[in-house]
Parts: C-alpha cells; structure tokens; sequence
C-alpha cells in the first residue's frame, strides 16, 4: 500500500519498499488492482497447447491456432475451456485442434507430438492488454495481457521506460486503460473498443 512517496509491500522474506509499483501478477491482478485504486477486469481461462517433433519450415508467419518455431517445432492450439484445473488433459480438445491443424496442413498427420499440456491464461475481459496508472496512488501500475509473450518486448522496453518515467502516454492509456469497461466512458470514447 502506498504510504507518503513510497510502497511497502510485505511479503514472507520481509518487507519491500519502492517508489514505483507494477502490478504484473497474473490473475492476482483482478485482487491485488483495487488496493492501489486500479480496475484489472478480467478472468481466467484455460487452454492446451499440442507441440509436434521439428519438420522443415513451413510457415513463415503465425496463424491464430497454428504456429511453428524458429527450431522447426509447430505448436497447435486455441483452446478456450471453462474448466479451470491443469493438471490433467482434455485429449478430447486436444484431438479436435490436432483434426484441424492437419485438414489445414497434411503433412502435419505424418508428424510425432513430442509434447502436449494445459494452462490457465489471464484473459482480460475484452481479451485485450490492459496497462493503466492509478490516479489515487501516483506510482502504481497494472498491465495485465493474455499474449505476454508475443508483448515481452514492448513491455521490456515500452512499458517499463513509462513506469520509469512515472507515467504511461495518453495514447496507451486512452487505448487500454481499463476504464473501456465503464459503460459511461466506453458510450463516449473514440471509437477504440
């Protein structure tokens, strides 16, 4: 929580102090938001992913449910499932994305799965990145995004010189704040949600 011109967080190895705060917490996010005067509207979802041997290139760019590796691997999925426990797999699901990546590329069918598993995602609501600042506790942030990965370098080097600076652009804020999700800001925004 903030206090004065810093935040003390309190965790089991003893207390931290900072004078910036970047909520980056996952799903934690949607609890840990309201304690700096943030909003982190999302849920999680649950998802597999099917990973095939390496195979020649093929595909040069990513596709929604299908992609293949700088290592030649290909990794199938886009499942979107309720059921939020990982540990076990649906190979129903799994079956019905490995059907469709095969019917979309044959020589898929001739490939070995090295690999298969389940995850829980952060979804934001709209599924779109949220990044935001609190107005109540200057020096808090909260970015929260489903494609972490495929955003690592713009938050490498885009969020984190905001955070530095203390504050995110306008266009960034106006874009993915979570204020789209206010009915009376999103019946007069401009047009981004």
């Amino acid at each position: 929580m903030g206090s004065g011109d810093e935040f003390r967080l309190s965790t089991p190895q003893g207390e931290i102090r900072a004078a910036k705060v970047l909520l980056a917490a996952g799903n934690a996010n949607q609890t840990l938001a309201p304690m700096v005067g943030l909003s982190a509207p999302m849920g999680p979802t649950r998802g597999q992913i099917v990973v095939t041997e390496r195979t020649r290139p093929f595909l040069p760019h990513p596709l929604t449910t299908i992609r293949q590796t700088d290592e030649g691997t290909v990794m199938i999925g886009d499942s979107k499932e309720d059921q939020l426990d990982d540990r076990a797999l649906n190979h129903a699901v799994s079956a019905v994305m490995a059907d469709r990546a095969q019917r979309m590329f044959p020589h898929l069918g001739r490939l070995n799965v090295i690999r298969t598993w389940a995850g829980i995602r952060v979804m934001p609501q709209d599924g779109f990145p949220i990044y935001d600042q609190s107005e109540s506790e200057p020096g808090a942030f909260v970015a929260c995004c489903h494609s972490g990965v495929t955003l690592a370098s713009n938050h490498a080097f885009e969020i984190a010189r905001m955070v530095a600076v203390g504050a995110l652009e306008p266009e960034l804020v106006g874009a993915f704040s979570a204020r789209r999700f206010d009915t009376n800001h999103a019946a007069t925004s401009s047009g981004y949600y």
